[in-house]
């Protein structure tokens, strides 16, 4: 018995009874398994027919082409399950034309007309139906994939997919192992017959994974990278039989072991080249688009849910997909205002579980519980993909889910990949935005808390004055001028401290970033209003000089002033050394389409070590206070509305830092 021939039998069984249990419920695998015991019937004939111990070789010549008559309607049936059909005894009737051809081949086969009654193991002889019956099977194999094909042109989603795996796999086995089964005998090449079992099973094998396995794949790459690996094979086999060949003592063996290493390699080169040529004239550069998309929304944006739109409609975009949602983990659930999953639920267990699910995955596989409650909850808010996005501790703070697309073409597993790995980018994208928000909330308390000492004593001056006002009241009440004095005063004095108040507030306040038409000399000065009580305190003269006009920018008020807070307090700190005079001027001017803030001091200037890390997290020069934040958090709230932050160079002493910021609302 040929070792072959039992591997083959054995796949071929372990295939099939693999697929029927990978979802016993699922037509397209009962089907598949119907033609996995006609498949091991045929190589069991297979089997003992080659075995030298057979008294009667053509009998089960015929038992074996009787089984393989009967691959084209069986074929058939699982291509109508694929699109969707029953399993049953209805396929009888409706494909009755299939099973009276292959009826009518299994009575040629057992004809005088197949094999002539002198025909024997010495003496090969075939008659006019054994022709009849290569040119009939192969005729259905042929009409089987037109028929195919043209499916593939009027189905959608994964019947489209499945048929595709089906036409390069199944039809494309059955008609790869008739011409090796004809030619076989015809030319007296033993070996192309004795390799059917083998090539039939790895084409077999090969179409059950297609149409089986969790991850969705495209037929057409599959196909092509069996075909590119399978003449990879060839060659270098080539190679090496030609090797092999060659009379050592005409060229030296370690020649000829260093030509097939030169060869060999080469091969592989080309091929790879050839690879990548593909790979960047076709998905990959579109996948490096997005990828590029998503770093750049990352860098121009600080904004968590502004963020979470843009990278929505950029996975809207390449997936064809009607909607992207973000669900956020919160409560107990991952909730989006349009769909909410449970975090106790056995949809959102099985997906932690899994990582990612689509409806054609957990269609393909066995029909669990939880398995099945995620499948309806997709199928009930129409999901194309669910994703988990990861942080380093394993945990999922959000998932990202796309609904199905408009073609309702299934998500293949290289998009899935693709997604998987943007979605890793943007949730590291928002992580950092959080931390940055919440290092940010942090610098602001920080700054209340430098100002609350020096706006505690600036109230305390017109409280003074509203109760000296009141203490007077009793007896000073009908004097006209103190009627004056209590209408005029008393207002200004409460507008005065309900000012410092709400600034003080605002700057402790968590903000969210709100862009509109804001004019930048009104927020420098209020900001230095609110400034001013610290610079005296301190001894520093604050000089103001708003030049700006026009000075409308658009922008976030609360960042702005939390840029020029930080600047100004930074330059009190800067001078507050100082025994000559301290001085710190905030400027304001027009430029070109551009707003100019500077604001500089007269201290001793920026050490040389700090220059080169400006900008960067934790560099500060003042040795006794801060943990160097403030410029690293001034310089993206700059970068948040696309404008440009410097230190301005060759001053004798004393720093200025220059701000510029755009007139015109930012394009994305």
């Amino acid at each position: 018995m040929n070792p072959a021939n039992l591997v083959a039998f054995v796949a071929s069984l372990a295939v099939g009874t693999g697929v029927l249990f990978a979802n016993t419920k699922r037509n397209l695998n009962r089907a598949f398994f119907l033609l996995t015991l006609n498949v091991a019937a045929w190589m069991a004939s297979v089997m003992w027919l080659t075995d030298p111990a057979n008294p009667d070789p053509v009998l089960w010549i015929r038992i074996a082409s009787a089984f393989g008559a009967l691959f084209p309607f069986l074929l058939w049936v699982i291509k109508d399950c694929a699109k969707g059909g029953e399993f049953g005894w209805s396929y009888v009737r409706r494909g009755w034309v299939w099973l009276a051809v292959a009826g009518i081949m299994i009575a040629i086969c057992f004809s005088p007309f197949f094999i002539p009654p002198e025909s024997t193991r010495e003496h090969n002889l075939r008659g006019f139906g054994w022709s009849l019956f290569a040119v009939v099977n192969g005729a259905a194999y042929v009409i089987l994939i037109v028929q195919a094909i043209y499916d593939v042109r009027t189905c959608k989603g994964i019947q489209k997919i499945e048929l595709q795996a089906l036409m390069f796999g199944g039809a494309a086995a059955g008609f790869v192992g008739l011409v090796l089964a004809t030619l076989g005998p015809v030319f007296g090449m033993r070996m192309l017959s004795s390799a059917l079992p083998m090539v039939i099973t790895a084409f077999y094998g090969f179409t059950a994974w297609g149409i089986t396995t969790q991850k969705v794949f495209d037929a057409r790459d599959l196909f092509r990278s069996v075909l590119r690996a399978s003449l990879s094979v060839g060659i270098v086999a080539l190679i090496i039989s030609a090797a092999v060949s060659v009379n050592p003592a005409v060229i030296p063996r370690a020649i000829v072991v260093l030509v097939c290493a030169i060869l060999i390699t080469i091969v592989f080169n080309l091929l790879s080249l050839r690879v990548l040529r593909d790979a960047l004239l076709g998905v990959d550069m579109q996948a490096e688009a997005i990828r590029a998309a998503v770093i750049k929304a990352g860098r121009d944006e600080f904004d968590h849910d502004v963020l979470v739109k843009r990278f929505s409609a950029i996975l809207e975009a390449w997936s064809r997909s009607e909607c992207a949602y973000f669900l956020d983990r919160d409560k107990g659930a991952f909730t989006h205002r349009r769909v909410s999953l449970p975090l106790d639920s056995p949809a959102a267990s099985e997906l932690l579980r899994v990582s990612w699910a689509t409806p054609e995955s957990l269609q393909r596989q066995r029909d669990a519980g939880a398995r099945h409650v995620l499948s309806g909850f997709m199928r009930e808010h129409a999901l194309g993909v669910m994703i988990c996005a990861r942080d380093d501790d394993g945990d999922v703070p959000f998932i990202v889910a796309l609904k199905m697309r408009r073609d309702r073409a299934p998500f293949k597993w290289s998009e899935v990949k693709l997604l998987q790995e943007w979605v890793g980018m943007i949730a590291n994208t928002l992580s950092r935005i959080s931390l940055t928000q919440q290092a940010r909330e942090s610098e602001q308390l920080r700054t209340a808390g430098l100002l609350g000492a020096s706006l505690a004593h600036e109230i305390r001056n017109p409280l003074v004055t509203l109760k000296t006002i009141a203490q007077s009241a009793s007896t000073r009440f009908n004097d006209p001028e103190f009627r004056r004095l209590l209408i005029e005063l008393v207002p200004a004095e409460i507008e005065r401290i309900e000012g410092l108040v709400s600034g003080l507030m605002d700057l402790g306040r968590p903000q969210h970033p709100h862009f509109e038409r804001v004019h930048m000399n009104e927020i420098v000065e209020t900001s230095v209003k609110l400034v001013q009580p610290k610079a005296l305190d301190e001894a520093v003269n604050l000089v103001c000089e708003l030049a700006a006009n026009p000075d409308e920018i658009f922008a976030d008020r609360a960042s702005i002033r939390q840029v020029i807070l930080n600047l100004v307090m930074n330059a009190i700190q800067a001078v507050e050394g100082l025994a000559s005079k301290r001085e710190v001027h905030v400027k304001t001017r027009a430029g070109d389409g551009q707003v100019v803030l500077e604001i500089s001091d007269n201290g001793a200037g920026m050490p040389a070590e700090v220059r080169k890390r400006l900008f960067q997290p934790f560099t500060t020069s003042n040795k006794t206070s801060g943990i160097g934040l403030g410029l690293a958090i001034t310089a993206d709230l700059v970068k948040l509305h696309h404008g440009q932050i410097d230190l301005v160079e060759g001053r004798q002493s004393g720093t200025t830092f220059r701000v510029t910021l755009p007139c015109q609302q930012p394009s994305y």
